[in-house]
């Protein structure tokens, strides 16, 4: 991975900065709603415990089992609809013991008139017979009506849907007034009560109601409710009738903390009075990205949960529930639409140690939304800035960075590729480690450039130190020879002559590669066809090196080249000479000419052989050789040559293995 790359996934560690905020807001956001939580449970306990004694022994009376009369703003209009009850939805619900058979009872009261709407789900009906029939035998309703003007009791039926107006069935006389619907799954029946209790429950008004079912008829009718039995007519049970109090509301209102809704409800979960008003339209709308952040920031902790309706009737739900078991409760929701977050408590009324109701208080956390969304605003934002600023720096810095390094990698692979005349490498000025290490990278070149002068001027000192010594030793065993020796004398005679032989060679071969460096610099040039050049080489090849394969490939156009003829032949001949000393008499040999837009390539390639573990670039230095067959081992200076002459040129040579193994390939660059 590049060093500015490696940079990059470094500066990534910044993330951890908005991560760090993020659950540093989440912090926050849990404090703020536990300390909101606290302050509404502790003011809910508050208006508990300050409940007057009078309002105490009301909720008292509320403890034996009754019917709330829900306060209604409008008498309903008596066709069987509950759809202007203004949506009181939530009322008491009686089933058979079969499950098929259900009554669900409304209650309401508009002055001093009491309203019942009964909703009987009975899949199969039994409609009352024409006059003359059973009327025993048809569904309907059983109501038993006590107050301290008596007891009455009505039986309702009806042969077919319409307005009631009913007589009731005892000695103490009444009428009530109704109309029946029939539905799907059963039938509906509105009621107006003859009878209304009185506000303070000074005198109570009960009731006691059952919806019959008449289809197993005469073994016996099912029952859901409260009715006794049909053959008794005479109730099981009796519910209380119960009106909102106003002094409840009056109360509630007065010690109701501001900006809170307030409820008041009994041990049944019914809602005695209320205070507060739900929140208007006119409110500030979060956008979709606060409500997305703020959703985020809350988790899974906000159950969804809409606005509640402005006349709460019961509450059924598991916080008022846990209140009236007695144990304080706390619920969050947050509305799907607006994002707005409600706290709900619940706080139970106790007397002499029993749960009498429940105090419930909900509150709209605007406020804590929007510093929790303001806060995060803030901490991304600056950590945006921040993350942009330190990338942009890094980036800059690793960018820069990874030019000094390539500007000094560059230098130094020129500089090594000229090794004899090195320039001078960037950086050298800097104060940093890129400086230290470019004035190292200087250093050594410079040793390296002197000890490959050295090697240049070796092997001239060699051969002119050596020719003395070797004059004397020639001479030596020439005297020698001239005398009369045994035979073991004669072979020991020819083995030293064949060694100084040896030797002499190696002295002329020194001798010739100093000779080309002066040569080189006195050689003419000419603009010549290298095609000529290399034509006529392969030719002396052939002739010299019968039965050897040696092939030719040029161009088919002229390749005029400016070089010295001379000294290239002399280079050709190192290399072919060295192709065919590495291979046997099978291998082939190729020499090919390659012309391309800014220079010429003179390629030769042979079989059978592979270039030794040694970097290619050595195997054209002074004292260097890769043979390891034919006549020993050699001294090497026959591809230096060749580079010299490259260099010469203003070229390069090269070396490498053929694909799969069958061959190398020598190539010498001009003009490149």
């Amino acid at each position: 991975m590049k060093l500015r790359n490696q940079l990059l996934t470094l500066s990534l560690a910044t993330l951890l900065v908005p991560w760090a905020g993020w659950m540093l807001v989440q912090e926050l956001e849990a404090f703020l709603r536990k300390g909101q939580e606290e302050a509404l449970l502790a003011t809910a306990r508050t208006m508990a415990e300050a409940l007057p004694d009078d309002q105490r022994g009301a909720l008292r009376l509320r403890a034996v089992p009754h019917l709330h009369l829900r306060a209604l703003i409008s008498p309903p209009y008596v066709d069987g609809y509950a759809d202007d009850w203004l949506g009181l939805t939530q009322g008491v619900r009686f089933e058979a013991n079969t499950g098929d058979l259900s009554l669900t009872l409304l209650a309401g009261r508009y002055g001093d008139q009491v309203y019942l709407h009964c909703r009987v789900v009975d899949p199969t009906r039994v409609r009352q017979r024409a006059p003359g029939g059973h009327s025993l035998a048809a569904d309907g309703l059983l109501i038993f009506l006590r107050s301290n003007r008596g007891l009455v009791s009505f039986r309702v039926q009806a042969a077919a849907p319409g307005p009631l107006n009913l007589s009731s069935q005892g000695e103490q006389g009444g009428q009530l007034t109704g109309f029946w619907l029939d539905t799907d799954d059963g039938y509906q029946v509105e009621l107006a009560l003859p009878l209304a209790p009185e506000p303070g429950g000074n005198s109570p008004v009960e009731i006691s109601l059952g919806a019959l079912d008449m289809r197993d008829y005469p073994s016996g009718p099912r029952l859901a409710g409260e009715a006794g039995t049909l053959e008794s007519m005479r109730p099981a049970s009796w519910l209380r009738l119960v009106s909102a109090d106003s002094e409840f509301r009056q109360w509630l209102s007065a010690v109701g903390p501001p900006g809170t809704r307030a409820w008041l409800v009994d041990s049944e979960g019914w809602v005695l009075a209320g205070s507060g008003n739900p929140p208007t339209p006119g409110q500030r709308q979060l956008t979709w990205v606060e409500r997305v952040i703020y959703r985020g920031v809350a988790g899974a902790s906000l159950e969804p949960g809409g606005d509640r309706p402005e006349f709460v009737v019961r509450f059924e739900e598991p916080l008022v529930d846990a209140a009236l078991a007695g144990t304080k409760a706390s619920r969050w929701t947050q509305d799907p639409d607006s994002a707005v977050v409600r706290n709900a408590v619940a706080m139970p009324v106790t007397l002499d140690g029993q749960v009498m109701g429940a105090i419930v208080l909900e509150t709209t956390t605007d406020g804590l939304l929007l510093v929790t969304n303001r806060a995060l605003g803030r901490i991304m934002l600056t950590t945006l800035a921040l993350m942009l600023v330190l990338g942009a720096s890094l980036w800059w810095f690793a960018s820069r960075l990874s030019r000094r390094v390539r500007r000094l990698s560059g230098a130094v692979s020129e500089a090594m590729d000229d090794s004899s005349q090195p320039g001078p490498l960037p950086l050298t000025h800097d104060r940093d480690e890129l400086g230290e290490l470019a004035r190292n990278n200087a250093r050594l070149l410079r040793a390296v450039a002197e000890y490959n002068a050295y090697l240049r001027k070796l092997a001239g000192r060699l051969s002119h130190e050596l020719k003395t010594p070797l004059a004397i030793t020639r001479s030596s065993l020439d005297n020698l020879g001239s005398q009369a020796l045994d035979g073991e004398a004669r072979r020991y005679l020819e083995r030293a002559r064949e060694g100084l032989d040896r030797q002499a060679s190696i002295v002329r071969a020194m001798s010739e590669a100093t000779r080309l460096e002066a040569a080189i610099e006195a050689s003419e040039w000419d603009e010549v066809d290298l095609r000529a050049v290399l034509r006529s080489c392969v030719e002396a090849y052939r002739g010299v090196h019968k039965g050897r394969r040696i092939e030719l490939e040029l161009p088919g156009e002229p390749c005029l080249w400016p070089c010295a003829p001379d000294l290239l032949a002399q280079a050709l001949d190192k290399l072919v000479d060295n192709a065919i000393s590495l291979t046997g008499p099978e291998d082939e040999v190729r020499v090919r000419l390659v012309r391309q837009a800014e220079h010429c390539q003179i390629r030769v390639a042979n079989t059978g052989s592979q270039l030794p573990d040694v970097l290619p670039e050595q195997l054209f230095d002074s004292l260097v050789s890769m043979r390891e067959r034919g006549a020993g081992r050699h001294l090497g200076l026959g591809l230096h040559i060749v580079r010299l002459v490259a260099e010469a040129h203003g070229g390069r040579v090269g070396a490498r293995n053929l694909d799969n193994g069958q061959g190398v390939e020598f190539t010498l660059s001009l003009g490149a």
